[in-house]
């Protein structure tokens, strides 16, 4: 930058101008004659660089024709400024243009939306998608072109990590999905897939498994009655039919489990889209959860801390299904004692429960939350596990905006984590924690 040198070369001018006026003044003796032959010279100067100011500010693309004294320094600094922002502007102009058009020859559907959730652009495919017209629609609110409850709450969290399924249109089962990701400062690039066979498979999936659970609660119930007959009439002195009987009515207990799990797993699925905001006292919970699992095992020790005073918006009933399965699981594979925390982290409130078990190898640990899935066949069948608990809980996990995480090592045990974000933990008002009270305890 040249600016500096501005002002000294003014100075020097200024100096000059002085000592060729005090040279005159001291020649004719006349000290107005010298004034008025300074102020001319300094006068004639300054107007001929101002001159040029003015013609370059009304031509300012073209290089300035003043030398680097002077003001020419300032203007070429102020020209190499201008010319730097002018590229930096039309740098973005550009990528946004490279990437509209690129955009507009893919199959896929796509959109440009800005800071404040308002339509910019989008390609033909996604014209047809959406069943709109960019000319219509251009600069109006996303959430209006594609209108819906669950998109207007999706963009309002800004927690774009998981895709979005929406129904737009008056057709009931076409269904889309959105996924959001970050384009320039603040702008979003949305990426749209008919996903409407792939949801109408998934849902006659949901609903043949629902069917079929329910279809076989009624045969298994007249066997499990049948089987408890006979065990009433059967005579002690027959081990070998008391033996069959017994072990018939243990597997007849084990298909009911399965069935009310695949039955609960169900409707969890069903509804992972509905709003979940009761606000639920974790503490009592916990306490409710612990003292029936203690009941059932008595001869176990669970040790309970709760640290958080936070409530969480959800199900209820869901939660507590949650937590069951998961002491319920560290009870089944531990014998020492099963540690559950509840506490406050940076990202939100915790979940924690760990065992003292066999521990789990890592490579089984992406796949536990599969439905079915065994680390050890014989081991879950000793322990009567459905192999859909932790299932359950992911489900759960998901419909909460929550997160599991599983740690385990081999022969030193497992810690399970169920953390809640911070826009679902609230303070526990008196009104909050009745009401997660009652909810729980049903």
């Amino acid at each position: 930058m040249t600016t500096p040198g501005f002002f000294v070369l003014e100075s020097r001018r200024l100096l000059a101008a002085l000592f060729a006026a005090g040279a005159l003044w001291l020649s004719t003796q006349d000290w107005k004659l010298a004034l008025v032959a300074l102020v001319l010279v300094l006068a004639i100067c300054w107007g001929w660089q101002l001159t040029r100011v003015y013609r370059w500010f009304a031509d300012p693309e073209q290089v300035p024709p003043i030398s680097n004294s002077g003001l020419g320094g300032v203007l070429r600094d102020v020209y190499a400024l201008r010319s730097r922002d002018t590229v930096a502007a039309k740098t973005p102009a550009r990528s946004q243009s490279y990437l509209t058009d690129s955009l507009a020859s893919m199959r896929d559907a796509a959109l440009i939306i800005n800071s404040d959730g308002r339509l910019v652009w989008c390609n033909d495919a996604a014209e047809y998608l959406l069943d709109i017209t960019l000319e219509e629609e251009e600069g109006k609110p996303f959430s209006d072109v594609a209108p819906g409850k669950s998109l207007k709450r999706y963009m309002r969290k800004e927690n774009f990590q998981k895709p979005l399924r929406i129904k737009p249109g008056p057709d009931p089962e076409y269904c889309l999905q959105l996924e959001f990701s970050r384009f320039g400062a603040n702008d979003r690039l949305v990426f749209i897939k008919d996903v409407t066979e792939q949801d109408k498979l998934e849902r006659m999936r949901r609903d043949f498994v629902g069917n079929v659970s329910h279809e076989l609660r009624t045969p298994l119930t007249v066997i499990k009655g049948y089987i408890e007959t006979l065990q009433s009439l059967m005579p002690e002195s027959d081990e070998r039919l008391v033996k069959s009987l017994g072990s018939m009515d243990v597997q007849t207990a084990r298909m009911e489990s399965l069935i009310s799990d695949l039955l609960w797993l169900s409707r969890i699925e069903s509804v992972e889209g509905e709003r979940k905001d009761d606000q639920l006292d974790l503490v009592d919970l916990l306490s409710h959860v612990c003292d029936e699992l203690m009941a059932a095992w008595p001869d176990r020790q669970i040790e309970v801390v709760t640290s958080s005073k936070l409530c969480v918006l959800g199900n209820a009933a869901e939660l507590r299904s949650a937590i069951s399965n998961l002491i319920v699981n560290a009870l089944k594979y531990s014998e020492a004692p099963v540690s559950v925390r509840w506490s406050d982290t940076v990202v939100g409130p915790e979940l924690l429960v760990a065992d003292q078990g066999p521990g789990i190898d890592a490579k089984h640990i992406p796949r536990l939350t599969e439905r079915f899935y065994r680390v050890d066949k014989s081991r879950s069948q000793a322990t009567g596990g459905t192999g859909l608990g932790l299932a359950i809980v992911k489900h759960v996990a998901v419909s909460h905006d929550a997160k599991l995480f599983i740690d385990s090592e081999l022969e030193k045990g497992s810690t399970f984590r169920l953390v809640f974000p911070n826009d679902r933990a609230v303070a526990c008002d008196v009104c909050s924690t009745e009401c997660g009270r009652t909810d729980a305890s049903q």
